[in-house]
């Protein structure tokens, strides 16, 4: 009589998903608000709580990229230390994304007047760092670590080391100048060069969210993810109490300390509320319910379609705020003119438009993969050519 074999647990964690869709709902809000809210009302007590909790989406997007990374590298490690075709299709998508994050900042959409530039300030804003860029470049470090040290326990330890290492020293790379550095190079190791997320520290939260993928996918083979998470749970606390305990001694480390800058009490506070974030979103998909979490489909979840396409949703929706070059883009038509009430109405009704743009493009994905690649770089090509011949 044959057994049956108990069900295979689904490799994929859904509350990274979660977390990464929670994050594309409040980025849509972030923006929205940081766009268009009078100056007036943004001194208010309101905006500085908003202000915080905006403050956790980008640590968030990076804690999630990392956490990617760290499964997908730890299914695929022989083949990206060999050079295997999936090594090279990861390279490629990375290098995709940096792209697209310089393509965000062009100054003027046509290669021919943007040879011809001397402005220095419209160089520095196209080469500012932002999100994307940060994550395309950790990333390739990542890959790049992996393939020289080829074992998984070296890596874990490097890149543990390499972490500790950004998060201690980003205020001092703060107060350096690199103006004799290349225009490209600044803005990667400080924000007085139009960035608003430098590599110091921000890689550093995508490095800890690959070592918690790494500790996590082990806890999931070896049985143990519950003792992992409530182990967590309780670390977390520590270290956000730790870190406010440490800001308020009256002794510092560093010279012109400011806790809302690149300090690592600060650093430690997001990193730990973001860990308690992820716990709670895996807490909420362990709930016992009629229906497996790894049969619920992205597109019967706003946050987890929105995770899953988070990449269009945060093109197409900056342009859509910041296209200072179109007409129609929310910036142009409103400026910084609007309270709360309106706000919340433009934020309400951009990402409904953003949910049917993901819901569309996940089912053109499910329906066909060759004619969702051919839709990908026929777009792409388009972008190319209209920027190339304008």
């Amino acid at each position: 009589m044959n057994q049956q074999r108990p069900p295979q647990r689904s490799q994929r964690f859904h509350f990274i998903d979660l977390l990464r869709g929670w994050a594309v709902f409040v980025m849509i809000e972030t923006h929205v608000v940081n766009a268009l809210l009078h100056p007036s009302i943004k001194q208010g007590n309101i905006f500085t709580v908003l202000a915080f909790v905006n403050g956790l989406v980008a640590p968030s997007f990076l804690f999630c990229a990392g956490f990617a990374f760290a499964i997908t590298a730890h299914r695929k490690w022989q083949d990206y230390i060999s050079f295997k075709p999936s090594f090279w299709r990861y390279c490629v998508r990375l290098f995709f994304i940096l792209v697209v994050g310089y393509s965000l900042h062009i100054p003027v959409f046509s290669l021919r007047k943007m040879l011809t530039l001397t402005d220095e300030g419209l160089w520095t804003s196209f080469f500012q760092a932002d999100i994307l860029q940060v994550i395309a470049l950790t990333l390739m470090f990542s890959v790049l670590f992996a393939i020289t040290v080829r074992k998984e326990r070296r890596f874990i330890l490097f890149t543990t080391i390499t972490a500790a290492l950004v998060v201690f020293i980003s205020p001092i790379i703060w107060e350096m100048n690199f103006d004799r550095l290349p225009i490209w190079l600044r803005p990667y190791l400080s924000p007085s060069y139009k960035s608003q997320f430098p590599l110091f520290p921000w890689s550093a939260f995508l490095l800890a969210g690959s070592l918690i993928g790494y500790v996590f996918m082990k806890a999931r083979e070896t049985g143990t993810e519950k003792s992992l998470v409530d182990r967590l749970s309780v670390l977390s606390i520590c270290v956000i109490v730790v870190s406010i305990v440490a800001e308020l001694l009256p002794v510092t480390l560093y010279p012109n300390h400011n806790f809302w800058k690149a300090s690592p009490e600060f650093f430690f506070v997001r990193l730990g509320l973001v860990v308690l974030c992820s716990i709670m979103l895996w807490r909420y998909e362990q709930r016992p319910a009629r229906i497996p979490s790894s049969e619920i489909k992205p597109e019967h979840s706003v946050f987890a379609l929105f995770g899953q396409e988070s990449l269009l949703v945060y093109y197409v929706h900056l342009m859509i705020v910041y296209g200072e070059d179109q007409q129609w883009s929310f910036i142009r038509l409103f400026g910084p003119t609007l309270n709360y009430g309106e706000c919340f109405g433009l934020f309400i009704a951009l990402t409904l438009s953003m949910y049917l743009l993901a819901f569309v493009w996940h089912w053109i994905k499910g329906w066909n993969q060759k004619a969702a690649r051919l839709i990908q770089w026929a777009t792409v090509a388009g972008f190319v050519v209209a920027f190339a011949v304008k």
